[in-house]
């Protein structure tokens, strides 16, 4: 629970960053010479006497130093006391953190003085209890002495206070040291996807940060189309077990029953073309899903029904799991149906996730070691259009998998566990990845997600069954 907040001055609060883009070049301006570089790239690391002494070096101004950088202050000066504005939004949200009773004050690098000024005039100056400056702490932001001094004034503990601020630099100190990171978008600011990775909180407007801070999170949604397995194992039941593991909301719609155990498949009912139609309408016109996970389709009239509902409700982030034989070696895919897959669903998917038999059938190659393993890839991925991870787990000596996307190899490395229960090992790395990806994650991070995850199920070492036995899928949920 937030208790206290700490807020950076310019560019989180203010929308003052610009000035920094163009006082160099319109001072200049003000001396009647026209600019003949990008003086904000050339001046990026010199102080305000160093600036003067290369106008007068380069640009033949006659001023002295301590007049040029007298005249830049005033220039910075005037626009805090008359030009600088909040950020959109920000007014309503301080509003708001007063109102919930957070304790607020600034931690900034600006002169105190100037951020007085600003902040009375545009009417939040009483938001904020104390302001506390870089210069008066004696460090900048690259160490965690002002927030720390500004938490013991908040008198609240690290781990209910938050630091919000715009420059990823300053949002790594405040993390190391154990605040609360709040990012907020600044478009001066480079790194903003770091910056958002690394916050605990990303403010993208302020006009939705009590949502992104105190509201309910978004609940992302997957849909599994696969068959059911009886044993619980693998097919559907295994997905959704791995979708509330990863905490997204997983929904079905089921291409065939079958009554399985870990000993082997004794029967498989399809569903009728109709009947599936009708299961993906009923979700994507309720709750559309984040993500689609396809495993086990066993006919080419399936295969079309999919293929064309996708396209219809432009469904995205598609892991395809090329399903073609279960772990007791028992077929699941007709012939016919394989050649309707890598046509209708591989150029849909954002990922396919095939094995190496898998592999070996959809390439008509012969894989044997890691030189095999990225040919292979590259010769599905090219030929059908697709992002490839092919896994690795059944070659003996290593569970290495290989992602090929976009023309570039990324191998992911891993132990190989000692475990016999493997039954729905596929399922499991397909949805896990839908599930990285309905988060927003990249494809490689969703994929390293969900091998952490799936190597945690199987070294729970969980055993049941006489056969090949399932992975505890909960492991992450229970003591």
């Amino acid at each position: 629970m937030i208790k206290g907040a700490i807020f950076d001055l310019d560019g989180t609060i203010l929308d003052s960053m610009g000035i920094w883009d163009t006082v160099a070049e319109d001072y200049l301006r003000t001396l009647g010479k026209e600019p003949k570089e990008n003086l904000k790239e050339t001046f990026k690391t010199f102080t305000l006497e160093q600036s003067a002494m290369y106008y007068r070096q380069n640009y033949g101004v006659s001023l002295s130093v301590e007049e040029i950088v007298a005249g830049i202050t005033r220039m910075i000066e005037d626009f805090y006391k008359e030009q600088v504005l909040l950020k959109k939004g920000v007014k309503a949200f301080l509003a708001c953190l007063q109102k919930r009773g957070i304790k607020m004050c600034v931690a900034t690098v600006t002169d105190k003085a100037l951020a007085e000024t600003a902040l009375q005039r545009l009417g939040v100056r009483s938001c904020f209890s104390e302001i506390f400056t870089c210069a008066e702490v004696g460090h900048g932001k690259e160490k965690p002495h002002i927030y720390r001094e500004a938490q013991a004034h908040l008198e609240t503990e690290k781990e209910e206070t938050a630091v919000v601020e715009d420059a990823l630099h300053a949002l790594q100190t405040a993390k190391r040291d154990g605040f609360i990171t709040v990012g907020v978008l600044d478009s001066h600011e480079q790194e903003q996807e770091q910056l958002q990775k690394t916050a605990d909180f990303y403010i993208a407007d302020f006009e939705k940060a009590e949502e992104v801070l105190f509201g309910k999170r978004k609940m992302r949604t997957a849909l599994t189309i696969a068959g059911s397995d009886s044993s619980g194992g693998a097919g559907i039941q295994a997905d959704l077990k791995t979708m509330t593991a990863n905490g997204v909301y997983g929904m079905s719609a089921i291409t065939a029953m079958t009554a399985q155990n870990t000993m082997g498949v004794r029967a498989i009912e399809e569903a009728s073309p109709a009947f599936l139609k009708q299961q993906l309408d009923a979700v994507f016109t309720d709750i559309f899903p984040d993500a689609v996970k396809i495993g086990m389709v066993s006919s080419k009239e399936l295969i079309a029904v999919i293929a064309e509902r996708l396209r219809f409700y432009k469904a995205k982030n598609i892991v395809v799991d090329p399903v073609m034989v279960a772990t007791s070696g028992n077929p699941l895919i007709k012939n016919e149906a394989v050649e309707a897959l890598t046509k209708m669903l591989f150029p849909l998917a954002t990922l396919v996730t095939p094995n190496i038999p898998e592999a070996e059938a959809l390439s008509g190659l012969t894989i044997q070691n890691a030189d095999d393993m990225e040919t292979v890839a590259k010769s599905i991925g090219d030929a059908f259009g697709c992002a490839v991870l092919l896994k690795g787990g059944h070659l003996v000596c290593d569970a290495n998998d290989l992602l090929y996307a976009n023309g570039i190899f990324k191998w992911f490395y891993g132990k190989r566990i000692d475990n016999p229960n493997t039954h729905g090992t596929g399922c499991t790395v397909s949805s896990a990845i839908a599930c990285g990806l309905a988060k927003g994650l990249s494809l490689e991070e969703a994929v390293q997600s969900a091998k952490d995850y799936v190597s945690g199920a199987l070294s729970a070492m969980l055993d049941l069954g006489q056969g090949a036995g399932p992975l505890n899928h909960a492991f992450n949920l229970t003591e």
